[in-house]
């Protein structure tokens, strides 16, 4: 397996669509990472215009709709696989949640649990 394949599914939790794909933002840089997709208590998946390295550990900000009102939670999380479907210059990436405060976490299993 190359560095930007995908593993097989090794989801266990389901996995929740953000309909709003809010952009990622890198907590050090300030960069957009890439938009997220969607979101599970433990991983998510997020589209951009660049590959991001297997392995790779980033530490994110990400901006959420919990209840009607915007919040935003910080996580570290690790991409597992990153892969340009069919060449459209779209990089798809899912990443593990490696790091994540616990007033996070509640935020994140409300969503996911919803």
């Amino acid at each position: 397996m190359n560095a930007n394949t995908r593993p097989a599914d090794q989801r266990s939790k389901p996995r929740v669509t953000i309909p709003e794909h809010p952009q990622v933002v890198d907590t050090h840089s300030g960069a957009v990472i890439g938009q997220l997709v969607n979101l599970s208590s433990d991983g998510l998946m997020l589209a951009g215009s660049r590959p991001i390295e297997r392995n790779c550990v980033c530490q994110m900000r990400i901006p959420l709709m919990v209840n009607g009102r915007s919040t935003e939670i910080k996580i570290g999380a690790e991409c597992l696989w990153c892969e340009d479907t069919n060449g459209s210059g779209t990089h798809w990436s899912g990443f593990q949640i490696i790091d994540i405060g616990s007033e996070d976490q509640a935020i994140l299993d409300r969503i996911t649990e919803a």
